[in-house]
């Protein structure tokens, strides 16, 4: 007897597992991988389950069940608990309204959903919520926000304590004590413009939170409960303004900083460009879809490219990287689930690994190779790229270190100084190096931590600004979101676990 309902409960996990494959083949929320900035580089974290046992797994969609937390697939990173003082902020529904707004600041604009894991340090913890929402307020002034609050889940904690959860110590030379910390867009949807000046309406990906800002003319998609997620590294040795009269220690790090530069990314300043399934090959590809199927790698095909990606274009030839894009992704895109090995084998053969390649060469081949026009055709922005390598994050999501050193648009370089605050930085960001079209609308971002390339960029992928302030009409593809945590599947998966516990 106890044998068939064993035997039972494994067809039944079988049909579940074929069904959320079905799901999320159909789903048009994505979430995202994590990269992690520390001060030397970006690195890249794939979150995979290849080396979960299915209970582990089936332990913790029981747990997100009961807590009724938000599907995520970082939760690692994430703390549900506060510390024990009360933040700034208080949010009590902590709920999206979608109605249109007058252009947002202050608390209407960002509300940060704080959580410090530091014990015995309330200073420390307050002088972090405090540069974090400083970090919002600095956004707010340049960017024009008409739906929010933006909701931003933010955790301070040590990331050298998760990378040993068994106790083990931490000393001075472990690598997590160098990781600064990351943010990324919660969600984004496939998304097509209506009616674009320049008439092209594939569908690119789009976050959340830049989703919300635009006029949405279909049915509004099931939004996530947050944004944005950012964590933080408790190990580092912050610097935190206080007065007037502070200044930053040679080895510190500016948490300010920092912050502004995360949530940038997390409005959208990411690219989906990386070598083919994040592996050790001379391809340069969007991001492929990537899962398990029977205890086998499968490929599933394709996401979107992100909306940054639709403006990329190659410098010294003027054609959108995008176009490329296209081709190597008309390959295997049919949804179906092939095995990884047969999906490679056959890509390698292809016109799509071909240009996959080329890419690939181009991007590692120098300097100022990729470039961004502003909407209004008066200022190209140089991607950070490496000659002879190419690492996610750092390259094409990011403006060249090279070129904006010293000048106003220092924010979104991709290597974080020490012992420099943002201060320092406006004030060595020299006039002298720029142009007439870069200093044209200067009242916009003088003595900010934008600079008019960062600006442009922003507003090219859509984000309204003073001189841009119109909401892009846009229409969200419609399907069925991935929302494991809401679905009624997970009911049996708690059935099935605590039998199997039982047994």
């Amino acid at each position: 007897m106890i044998y068939l309902s064993i035997k039972n409960i494994l067809i039944y996990i079988s049909i579940f597992q074929i069904i959320q494959v079905a799901h999320a083949k159909n789903s048009y929320r994505v979430d995202h991988h994590l990269n992690v900035l520390n001060d030397a580089q970006w690195e890249s974290v794939p979150i995979t389950l290849n080396n979960k046992s299915k209970i582990n797994s089936f332990y913790t969609n029981v747990k997100s069940f009961y807590n009724k937390s938000i599907v995520n697939p970082f939760n690692k990173y994430i703390s549900t608990s506060h510390h024990e003082y009360e933040t700034i902020n208080k949010n009590e529904e902590n709920t999206i309204d979608n109605i249109e707004f007058p252009r947002l600041t202050g608390e209407n604009a960002f509300f940060i959903d704080f959580n410090c894991n530091v014990q015995n340090n309330v200073k420390f913890c307050k002088n972090a919520e405090k540069a974090f929402k400083k970090a919002a307020d600095t956004i707010s002034n340049i960017l024009y926000i008409y739906s929010g609050p933006i909701l931003i889940n933010a955790t301070l904690t040590s990331f050298c304590e998760l990378a040993h959860p068994d106790g083990s110590a931490c000393n001075a030379d472990d690598p997590t004590r160098r990781k600064l910390g990351q943010a990324y867009p919660y969600s984004s949807f496939p998304v097509k413009a209506v009616d674009p000046i320049d008439g092209d309406t594939d569908v690119y990906l789009y976050p959340q939170a830049l989703l919300r800002q635009l006029d949405i003319q279909s049915d509004y998609p099931d939004f996530n409960q947050y944004d944005i997620t950012a964590e933080f590294n408790s190990d580092v040795n912050w610097y935190f303004e206080e007065d007037e009269d502070d200044s930053i220690d040679d080895d510190q790090h500016d948490f300010l900083y920092v912050a502004i530069h995360e949530l940038i990314h997390g409005l959208g300043f990411i690219s989906s460009w990386r070598t083919l399934l994040d592996m050790d090959f001379h391809y340069l590809t969007p991001r492929a879809k990537q899962g398990i199927a029977k205890n086998e790698d499968i490929v599933l095909g394709w996401y979107q490219m992100q909306i940054l990606d639709k403006y990329i274009s190659l410098n010294k030839t003027g054609m959108y990287l995008r176009e490329m894009g296209k081709k190597i992704m008309s390959y295997g895109n049919s949804g179906d689930m092939v095995k990884q090995n047969v999906w490679l084998e056959g890509f390698h053969k292809s016109e799509s690994g071909q240009a996959a390649q080329e890419v690939y060469d181009i991007a590692t081949s120098g300097k100022n190779v990729f470039s961004i026009m502003s909407i209004d055709n008066e200022l190209i922005t140089y991607l950070q790229t490496i000659k002879n390598t190419f690492i996610a994050g750092i390259c094409m999501g990011h403006l060249d270190n090279d070129e904006y050193t010293n000048k106003p648009d220092f924010l979104l370089r991709p290597y974080v100084p020490k012992g420099e605050d943002v201060n320092d930085l406006i004030e060595k960001g020299s006039f002298s190096y720029l142009n007439e079209e870069e200093k044209s609308r200067k009242e916009l971002w003088y003595k900010t931590a934008f600079g008019p390339h960062l600006i442009s960029i922003m507003e090219t992928i859509g984000w309204p600004t003073k001189y841009h302030p119109e909401r892009r009409k846009v229409e969200v593809i419609s399907g069925s979101p991935l929302q494991y945590a809401k679905s009624s599947w997970n009911i049996f998966i708690i059935f099935a676990t605590l039998i199997i516990i039982l047994f």
